[in-house]
């Protein structure tokens, strides 16, 4: 009887989840409410508390599940025994924008993103974690960075914090106006052209001397 309440505990956890997402994609996260999320899920606020303090709490445990198959790609590639970090690097990138492209949810996020100094109220946890996640994410493209340098990948002295800003502010460019321009280009087949143009313009443009072979 007791696993059978945890089994099902689990499933209404799950249900609000996916209910909240849903949700958050349709109206956004700023005007959907917990009794949105509970009358939409055929349930109680009750029901919402029990599981979750706030709409913060409920982003929390989204983002968790939503970065999961991109973090497993991540820790691939910036850990220090991958022997050809830089195309790993290429590799997660192009997963990251073809994940944007194919799920809406992400694009949701990257919105939030943008405009993360903008909310407050119950919603200032939301900014919070997205301005960690975002500090993260650059933090790991600087690892894998690292790791390409000292495979004398990148030449002696290649500047790794701004190699990894200029990464990742190539990128968000990128999105942001694919999104602005109505999602008129197909970013999903664009995506590995995309990278390997802001690659080299990052890469290459901060070196003295060409990269090395890998």
């Amino acid at each position: 009887m007791a696993r059978r309440t945890k089994e099902e505990a689990l499933e209404t956890r799950n249900c609000l989840l996916d209910t909240a997402l849903h949700l958050f994609c349709v109206r956004g996260i700023v005007n959907t409410t917990l009794t949105d999320i509970a009358s939409e899920a055929g349930l109680t606020r009750g029901a919402v508390y029990w599981h979750f303090k706030n709409k913060a709490d409920i982003f929390a445990a989204l983002w968790a599940r939503l970065r999961e198959p991109l973090d497993e790609l991540a820790t691939i590639s910036e850990s220090p025994s991958q022997p050809y970090p830089l195309e790993r690097l290429r590799e997660f990138l192009v997963a990251v924008l073809r994940t944007i492209v194919f799920q809406p949810e992400h694009q949701q996020i990257f919105r939030l993103l943008i405009k993360r100094s903008e909310l407050d109220g119950e919603l200032q946890g939301i900014g919070e974690q997205l301005k960690e996640a975002h500090a993260a994410f650059r933090a790991r493209i600087e690892r894998i960075l690292s790791n390409a340098l000292n495979r004398g990948q990148l030449p002696e002295g290649y500047p790794l914090e701004l190699g990894a800003f200029l990464v990742h502010s190539a990128l968000d460019g990128v999105v942001l106006n694919w999104l602005e321009d109505g999602r008129n280009r197909d970013l999903a087949a664009e995506a590995p052209q995309i990278v390997d143009a802001l690659l080299v313009m990052a890469l290459r443009g901060l070196s003295t001397s060409t990269l090395r072979a890998g």
